[in-house]
């Protein structure tokens, strides 16, 4: 199997399982960041030539920048990262732990608030950038949150194309389930 590169999931191990599993079946070594042990028996028995590696830390705490560092030594710099969570900070100091000489790209997973109230984030320049925000569906009248699968397919479907953009709707804003 062709080695497209090392992808690094931030959040991994929930709606994004499907998305980890997609990367490594084309070819990326993929380093997913997850809570919990169970969570990552599934993405190892998914997994093609054991190409998903568990970084076992709580995203919350100093830790996890000693697991990424260790990723980055065993597989080298990530040519793709895809990010779920609302600590920009966090994302920031990951992106600046790269050391990337290439171009390389981010998808940021972000709820459909952030698309009406968002921060800036600060990215190298060889770094492409695209945001995914998740909105939700509505059907015969009744608004719903978007399920993992729907997730996880818009957020492939990004990446494969490449673009940011919004994953079922985000206006009427309004019309989101409460």
């Amino acid at each position: 199997m062709k080695r497209n590169g090392h992808a690094l999931v931030i959040g991994g191990t929930g709606m994004l399982t499907k998305v980890c599993i997609h990367l490594a079946h084309e070819g990326y070594s993929v380093s997913v960041i997850g809570r919990t042990h169970t969570k990552f028996e599934f993405l190892h028995v998914q997994s093609p030539d054991h190409s998903i590696f568990p970084l076992i830390v709580d995203y919350d705490t100093d830790d996890v920048f000693v697991e990424i560092g260790k990723a980055l030594e065993e597989r080298g710099p990530f040519d793709l990262l895809v990010s779920w969570t609302p600590n920009y900070s966090l994302l920031e100091k990951v992106l600046e732990m790269n050391h990337a000489t290439e171009r390389f790209r981010v998808f940021h997973v972000k709820g459909s608030k952030r698309y009406f109230e968002d921060e800036p984030i600060q990215v190298p320049s060889e770094c492409d950038y695209r945001e995914i925000f998740l909105g939700f569906m509505v059907e015969e009248a009744e608004s719903r949150w978007l399920t993992h699968k729907e997730i996880a397919n818009g957020i492939i479907n990004r990446i494969m194309t490449d673009e940011e953009g919004v994953i079922g709707q985000i206006h009427p804003y309004e019309a989101r389930p409460r």
